[in-house]
């Protein structure tokens, strides 16, 4: 079987995925889903945009948001400081389902702070300083038992999460549903990545979806938080980007390879995408023997 080009996770000798992310300048994760279970926590500064399910998070210190599984969600930082620190945890599926077999039925949701009962605000300052602990030790050098540490302290977060967040589902057949769409956003996006630097419409992906232009950009904008049109403009100039940077192209090479009418278009997408137009972008790049 091909790999899932939006299954993201992988995991390594922990049960659990952990990752810590600590850097300047902006960053981003593409669209994507997978089964597991997703828990975001910001420590110092902010995430910018958040989307998950269409809903664009700003996040602040101290906040904690969880990603159920087969959902749509993307990450887009524009300005990060050098102080920034934050922390993705990545629960398996099966292994939610094995601690509670039940799960299909429900759904993680945590509110925001002011709406929480005084239990749940207890649980949710606990839950801070759990998260807190494991992004400690996950950027603290190797020593005995670290492993067993952070599997222990996340087995801790699930339980509080099972226990304190648990919203049962308004109608069981929704992860089926659920399944169904994110098959058709799949076959979407593999459908863009694989043609963006051609002339593609909405139609051209719908009609590759056997699904109707009407439908799929209805649960395209529900599900991605963008429309088709727009999403497309911005993956081809992520890959113009890529060669500004690292390529010595001519700009007009570099519109036309990556589905650009022209120069002019390619600049219209970075500067709405990035801030910057396409000469901006290579003058600050380490791009080598660069030609305009």
């Amino acid at each position: 079987m091909a790999l899932d080009k939006h299954e993201l996770v992988q995991l390594d000798e922990l049960p659990v995925f952990i990752k810590v992310h600590q850097y300047p300048g902006s960053s981003e994760v593409p669209p994507h889903w997978h089964q597991s279970i997703e828990l975001s926590f910001t420590l110092r500064g902010k995430i910018d945009h958040f989307i998950i399910g269409g809903v664009d998070h700003e996040t602040h210190p101290g906040e904690i948001l969880i990603i159920n599984t087969q959902v749509v969600h993307s990450v887009r930082n524009l300005n990060n400081a050098k102080n920034d620190l934050a922390l993705t945890l990545l629960f398996p599926y099966s292994l939610v389902l094995q601690m509670f077999p039940e799960m299909d039925h429900y759904q993680f949701e945590v509110q925001p702070f002011e709406k929480l009962s005084l239990e749940q605000a207890e649980q949710y300052h606990y839950l801070q300083t759990l998260l807190s602990k494991i992004i400690a030790i996950k950027s603290a050098p190797a020593k005995a038992f670290k492993n067993l540490d952070l599997t222990i302290l996340s087995y801790q977060v699930l339980k509080i999460l099972l226990e304190y967040s648990l919203k049962q589902r308004d109608n069981k057949g929704q992860i089926s549903r659920n399944l169904i769409i994110t098959g058709h956003l799949r076959h979407a996006l593999d459908y863009i990545q694989d043609h963006y630097q051609e002339p593609i419409t909405p139609q051209n992906i719908a009609d590759s979806c056997h699904l109707s232009r009407q439908y799929l950009q209805r649960i395209f904008h529900q599900n991605m938080g963008t429309t088709i049109g727009k999403y497309l403009k911005n993956f081809r100039a992520q890959k113009a980007h890529q060669d500004l940077c690292h390529t010595a192209m001519t700009l007009t090479a570099i519109a036309m390879k990556n589905g650009f009418s022209g120069i002019r278009s390619l600049n219209r997408a970075m500067v709405d995408y990035y801030g910057q137009t396409s000469m901006q972008i290579r003058k600050s790049s380490s791009a080598p023997n660069q030609s305009y």
